[in-house]
């Protein structure tokens, strides 16, 4: 393996370049960041002031030493290269197909606008402008160009739309959604005029698009059953970071490799790659997270640092080329805007909409430079051109943010749109009904259909639903009224519950489980589940005699007490008030035998003393709920509870319950144990929230999520 180590001289060569380029990086970035400019402007400016234009020209022996051929050796190149590579799978992960989709007409025809018209005008300006801007194919180099100075980039607008909290906002969600599909239609466009540029013969085009087609055909159509069949395997025995991670650099590597093969450039396999692991539904949200903090913290800092080498302000000395460098700005800028305009009126924004988003896309940086550098190294782009389309790129990066911060500032939003967002939020904050997917196993002496509707009734539209089952879809007619789509996952040939909590290691949010009305207690295959659950559960047992379906409640009761499983109960009963317009009821008993004769009752959470109806009642009224409260005195508070049931005719008691695993079988406490037990015809649902390591679950609430 000798000939593979490197002398003294050249590995003190890399890791100087590397350690002044990372370090160069993050200072400018560090100080971008003060003056409240995105990340990647400093990246940039530190490889100008370290390149050529700046150390190349006050210390030359330094700079070439320290970055051989103004950073063009082979062995920061591949440095470089493979960091293209992990910003391009961290970029891919970011991208949300389901976004696109969702927001339909609008995005297609934002995006479709604020495409064509930049590339047409883009092209144009850099075609007129004479042979000086490109190198060699004059066309193709003009196309080149004018692609590059027109796409938006997915990474400014992400981070502006973040840092100015309007990533919920229907711009916020338009910007996105067309930046995503301005960053796959700029890597085609490198793509295909990258291959068309240097084949030469049309054949070799032919086979090289023919190639690209078939290939994105065949990663999007086989490529996501693959990557989720891995990730499956690997998450089967319980959450696996390092075994995820390893699956998301082998599936990079591979597709980027096969792209290369078809002759395409690699970048296009990495993002793609991306865009695969961040759909998956088995994907461990730690793994993301470690993918975009390390392409955050190293990778994107070396590969835009080592672009911003390149940058030769000698190149535009005259004064034509400072003119011709200016009309592309003003063309690239203009012409976006006009594009973004045309197809906000066509979608009928409002003005203010269509303003921020003619501001948002015209944000560049991250996709100019990789299509640049791509256009240079293939011969497409001269250092003139590449030096305009970065310059073009910091200067509209630079003055999108204090514009748009002004605009943004100024303008909240529609009505509709203000209550939307306050939903979410509010929504998001929850301990237990979150946008998040939901399992419900098929178990001995269980009834999976009762989970399932409650689950249809409580939860965000927006949650998936799966059922595990030996035998998919032989519950069909007890599902008949659960409206939202129902996923069916074919259970393993395992014992019942040892398939459950495999099953329940593949990303999903919160546990169901039926029980029906007949049963005293929990069945023996529930308990052994809820004993060994990794996830929040929920029980559901409905009223006796109420038939094989389990019907809205119109009359709801929930107990509060204050701790983290009681606010999960609270979350879930005045989910289920909300959207059915039941009646609910806020009941705080206290055990006291004293006054148990008195059965003293508060109906106004002012009359309750230590707050704890005060808080209940602020959450339903947030929640959108308007509810009735009772403090009342029992011998028990299971006691207190059937009494309440009972006179106020309650369809459905929610209690939260903490298990607690005492000799090897769940213990939900003696409350819950009572209820479940009772032979009273009483519906009853008992959110389970496993122990946690840190704090106690039957303390007082202090705002922390159990996941």
């Amino acid at each position: 393996m000798g000939h593979l180590a490197l002398s003294n001289g050249q590995t003190l060569q890399l890791v100087g370049s590397l350690a002044l380029l990372f370090i160069g990086a993050h200072l400018l970035a560090w100080s971008a960041r003060r003056l409240r400019q995105p990340s990647v402007v400093g990246y940039l400016l530190a490889g100008l002031v370290l390149g050529q234009s700046g150390l190349g020209a006050a210390w030359p022996e330094l700079a070439s030493f320290l970055l051989p051929g103004h950073g063009k050796s082979q062995l920061l190149g591949a440095v470089v290269e493979f960091s293209l590579l992990m910003v391009l799978v961290s970029l891919g992960t970011e991208t949300d197909v389901a976004l696109i989709r969702r927001l339909g007409r609008r995005a297609v025809g934002v995006t479709a606008s604020s495409i064509v018209l930049p590339l047409i005008a883009g092209s144009a300006a850099v075609y007129a402008f004479g042979p000086s801007p490109v190198a060699g194919h004059r066309l193709a180099g003009a196309i080149l160009t004018g692609g590059a100075l027109g796409v938006s980039s997915l990474p400014i607008i992400a981070r502006l739309v973040d840092e100015l909290r309007i990533s919920r906002r229907d711009v916020g969600q338009l910007a996105l959604a067309a930046a995503a599909a301005n960053d796959v239609y700029g890597l085609l466009l490198l793509a295909v005029v990258g291959a068309a540029a240097t084949s030469g013969a049309t054949a070799v085009v032919g086979r090289a698009i023919a190639g690209l087609v078939g290939l994105v055909a065949l990663i999007f159509v086989f490529g996501q059953r693959c990557v989720d069949f891995l990730l499956a395997r690997i998450r089967h025995a319980g959450p696996n970071v390092t075994g995820s991670l390893a699956v998301a650099f082998g599936v990079a590597f591979g597709a980027a490799a096969a792209m290369q093969a078809v002759g395409v450039e690699a970048a296009l396999g990495a993002f793609s790659a991306g865009v695969l692991l961040g759909r998956s539904r088995f994907q461990h949200g730690d793994v993301l997270a470690r993918l975009r903090s390390s392409s955050d913290a190293v990778f994107a800092p070396l590969y835009f640092a080592s672009a911003g080498l390149l940058i030769d302000l000698k190149a535009i000395s005259s004064w034509h080329r400072v003119a011709v460098v200016m009309g592309l700005f003003v063309v690239a800028v203009v012409s976006k805007a006009i594009g973004t305009g045309i197809a906000g009126g066509w979608a009928r924004l409002r003005w203010g909409e269509s303003r921020a988003l003619m501001i948002l896309l015209n944000g560049r940086g991250a996709l100019q430079v990789i299509i640049a550098t791509a256009g240079l190294r293939l011969g497409l782009l001269s250092e003139f051109a590449y030096t305009a389309v970065l310059l073009v790129s910091i200067a509209s990066s630079v003055l999108v943010a204090p514009t748009l911060r002004r605009l943004v500032g100024e303008w909240e939003g529609s009505e509709d749109e203000r209550h939307r967002l306050a939903h979410e939020e509010r929504v998001e904050s929850h301990v237990l009904v979150r946008e998040q997917r939901l399992l419900v196993p098929d178990l001995p002496g269980t009834n999976p259909g009762f989970a399932a509707a409650l689950f249809d009734q409580a939860w965000p539209d927006g949650a998936e639903l799966t059922i595990l089952s030996s035998a998919p879809g032989r519950d069909g007619e007890l599902l008949a009224e659960v409206a939202r789509p129902v996923r069916w996952r074919a259970a393993p040939s395992t014992p019942p519950v040892e398939a459950a909590l495999q099953e329940a290691c593949l990303g999903y949010g919160v546990l169901g489980i039926g029980i029906p009305p007949t049963a005293h207690g929990l069945p023996p295959a529930a308990a052994e589940l809820l004993n060994a659950s990794p996830l929040p559960s929920v029980v559901i047992r409905p009223r006796l005699g109420g038939g094989e379906h389990m019907a809205a409640p119109r009359h709801i009761a929930v107990a509060t007490t204050g701790t983290t499983a009681g606010i999960a109960g609270e979350e879930l009963a005045s989910s289920l008030a909300h959207r059915h317009g039941a009646r609910l009821h806020i009941v705080h008993v206290v055990p006291d035998e004293a006054m148990a004769l008195s059965q003293e009752r508060v109906t106004s959470p002012a009359q309750a003393p230590g707050g704890v109806l005060d808080k209940a009642f602020d959450r339903a009224r947030k929640a959108g709920v308007r509810p009735r409260v009772a403090r009342q005195h029992a011998l028990s508070v299971s006691r207190g509870l059937l009494e309440y049931v009972q006179e106020h005719g309650i369809d459905l008691l929610v209690v939260g319950a903490r298990v607690r695993r005492a000799g090897g079988a769940p213990f939900l406490g003696y409350t819950v144990e009572e209820l479940l037990g009772s032979p009273l015809p009483v519906a009853l649902a008992s959110i389970v929230v496993p122990d946690a390591p840190a704090g106690d679950l039957d303390q007082p609430y202090i705002g922390r999520q159990v996941t």
